[in-house]
């Protein structure tokens, strides 16, 4: 039984071993001869989809020359205009009319004759049908109503006249010869006024022509043109699996807005392998007709393209067959020479594996079976004096491996905190910089602007006052000045002028007071500890947040109550200390937009207060109190740690507290304390002592 399973998988291996290769071979052959056929055929697509389209659209853009042309000529002109004019007063059964029309039809008909149309009607500006070769009765028609007003001829005569230039319409099923057709509009001018439209209705046979053209296509291959009406493609013209195709067959789009006509009339030209109107899988090019907003397919039959495979595939079949025969053969002759020292070895190894390490095997030959068999031997002498080795040195790694996984902990731990630090310490240096840079680039146009207002009130006032002496002395001026003075209303500029230059006044000390807060804002990075007031950095902290105070569509504005005591100059890493005022006043604003949002009950205003004491014991207490939404007893203790926040994604790093905390705690040896419950707000005391302790302190 064990041979015949030996024998069995080395057949296998023998076929696995011939086969692959060559059906890897044989597959690749066969793909690249399909991929290179796919690769012509597209190519003979593509380019007969390109020459269509090109001739296409010449023949229309000629077309359009063509009506722009004969709308210019002027006997047609004379003739638009006398036959509106007589259309007009008598109708089109009237003398004056007939004489009219014996005059011009023959001339006009020779038009047709010479370009080959279907129609040409003539339409007044009202939108008459006031002549016709063809269509005797579409004289008198009116396209601005009835039920004419939504035909392809009311919307290409409409845009001709609108826009005043050539239009071309949709193929439409135009029912006065029963088959698709489209219109050429251009306008007449008579001294630049449009006087009437011409329209030209085109022949059919020259676009059929090119359209029912099969050269190249081989039997099944055919081309479509189609138009886009609301959520269908429309076939504007026959195709060669269904001559009525033309307004009869459409294909729904609403579900299948990747379907190759759909992409020609969006603009996007391509290729592929798609599925047909007919359900036949084919090898499509198509293109975009700007000139007729239609889209245009080329296609033929995969099955047509890929009948040369066929031949090649039963090559392939044949040769398979062949070379599975051959190869069996050879296995089984190989697989008996070889069995029956495998099997022997392979009993030998299921004792080895039950733990006779003592158990060696016979060597009956000197060939590859008889080395392994040898240095089987050779192995199981080792791997017994190795098996103590592996145990010790797998107690040696557990060890290890306790030990590295405590000392990973640490690191990372030290890697969060170090992180944490760089992030928020660079990103504060660039905002000091940042703030700074803009402080002192706006503080000197400002003190110039500030200083110059001064002498600019006077110089006004000194011109006001000789313009009032002017009035004075001269109450009688001449009346070019009389009439200028009344213009510019001089008594009101008299009166406002000092109030503009007072409230250009005033902004601009505001200005310079921003200026002082950003000032006092950026030594963000300072390194230096120095006695300060800190009113001023809370200040210019609230100064920074103005802007978030205001009220806004969502909730009113949000009143900052100020309770300061008189302190003396505080030691402090002053741009640090900021930073700490920032994130608490933020998050603090942040808690009363969240409660305005969520609604609580018994909210009349959104407030904040911020306290300052010194304590007895010289430690300076700042209390920042808002009635926000309050925080959890549970999140309380998270708040402080690195990457907490219960904010929205993207709102909030959880940085801002744990920063701050290490702020005051390590760098002034002080205290950052949390007091909060939800829905009664939140107080940060921030405790700091007056002096430091690197510093010696004043007597």
């Amino acid at each position: 039984m064990k041979n015949k399973k030996l024998v069995n998988k080395l057949l296998l291996w023998f076929l696995l071993i011939a086969l692959v290769p060559l059906s890897i071979v044989t597959s690749i052959q066969y793909y690249m001869a399909r991929n290179s056929l796919i690769k012509e055929v597209n190519n003979n697509l593509i380019s007969i989809a390109d020459s269509k389209a090109k001739f296409l659209d010449f023949y229309i853009h000629e077309k359009q020359k063509n009506a722009e042309n004969l709308a210019q000529i002027p006997n047609i002109i004379e003739a638009t205009e006398k036959y509106q004019k007589a259309f007009n007063e008598n109708g089109i059964d009237a003398r004056q009319y007939q004489q009219i029309d014996q005059k011009y039809r023959q001339f006009i008909t020779n038009y047709l004759d010479i370009f080959g149309y279907s129609d040409i009607l003539l339409i007044s500006q009202a939108g008459n049908t006031i002549f016709s070769i063809n269509n005797a009765k579409e004289i008198g028609k009116n396209y601005y109503k009835g039920t004419y007003k939504n035909s392809e001829v009311a919307k290409v005569f409409d845009r001709a006249k609108t826009l005043m230039q050539v239009e071309i319409s949709n193929f439409t099923y135009y029912t006065s010869n029963n088959e698709p057709t489209a219109f050429i509009a251009a306008p007449i001018f008579k001294k630049n006024l449009i006087i009437g439209v011409l329209v030209l209705q085109l022949n059919n046979q020259e676009f059929n022509k090119v359209v029912n053209d099969y050269t190249g296509l081989g039997k099944s291959g055919e081309t479509i043109v189609g138009s886009l009406v609301d959520e269908c493609i429309i076939f504007t013209a026959p195709t060669r699996h269904d001559q009525k195709a033309a307004f009869q067959r459409y294909i729904n789009i609403r579900n299948n807005q990747s379907h190759p006509l759909n992409q020609a009339n969006q603009g996007i030209k391509g290729n592929n392998i798609t599925i047909d109107y007919r359900g036949q899988e084919t090898i499509a090019a198509w293109r975009y007709l700007p000139s007729l907003n239609a889209g245009l397919l080329v296609k033929m039959d995969v099955a047509e393209v890929f009948k040369p495979l066929k031949t090649l595939k039963n090559i392939v079949i044949i040769l398979g067959i062949i070379t599975l025969l051959l190869v069996t053969l050879a296995a089984i002759i190989v697989a008996k020479s070889i069995s029956q020292p495998v099997i022997e070895l392979t009993k030998v190894v299921q004792e080895f594996a039950q733990g006779n390490f003592n158990k060696q095997a016979s060597v009956l030959s000197d060939d590859e079976i008889g080395q392994l068999e040898l240095s089987f031997n050779r192995m199981a002498a080792q791997l017994e004096a190795s098996f103590e080795t592996i145990q010790e040195r797998e107690q040696q790694l557990t060890t290890a491996k306790k030990q590295l996984e405590t000392v990973l902990a640490e690191v990372q731990q030290e890697a969060h905190q170090l992180a944490a630090q760089l992030i928020q310490s660079e990103k504060m240096s660039s905002l000091g910089q940042l703030v700074a840079g803009v402080a002192h680039e706006i503080n000197n146009p400002i003190n110039f602007i500030y200083g110059n207002l001064t002498p600019a009130n006077e110089y006004i006032e000194d011109l006001l006052k000789l313009l009032q002496l002017y009035q004075q002395h001269y109450p009688h001026p001449v009346p070019e000045i009389q009439e200028q003075a009344e213009e510019i209303d001089i008594n009101f500029l008299m009166a406002d002028l000092p109030k503009l230059l007072n409230s250009m006044g005033i902004g601009a000390k505001r200005i310079t007071e921003i200026v002082r807060s950003l000032r006092n804002f950026s030594r963000l990075d300072e390194a230096e500890m120095k006695a300060v007031n800190i009113h001023e950095g809370i200040d210019s902290t609230l100064m920074i947040l103005e802007n978030r105070l205001k009220a806004t569509s969502d909730r009113p504005a949000i009143e900052v109550i100020k309770k300061y005591t008189e302190l003396p100059l505080v030691e402090c890493y002053t741009g640090q200390l900021n930073q700490v005022f920032m994130n608490i006043l933020a998050n603090a604003i942040d808690a009363l937009e969240d409660r305005k949002i969520k609604n609580f009950v018994g909210l009349d205003k959104l407030q904040i207060y911020i306290y300052t004491e010194l304590t007895h014991d010289k430690q300076v207490i700042i209390r920042i109190i808002d009635n926000g939404v309050g925080i959890p007893e549970k999140l309380k203790k998270l708040l402080f740690d690195p990457f907490f926040t219960t904010k929205p994604i993207g709102k909030g790093t959880g940085l801002g507290l744990s920063i701050s905390y290490k702020i005051i705690t390590q760098q002034h040896q002080g205290k950052l304390q949390c007091i909060s419950s939800p829905g009664k707000g939140t107080e940060f005391m921030i405790t700091i002592p007056l002096y430091q302790d690197i510093k010696p302190r004043p007597s």
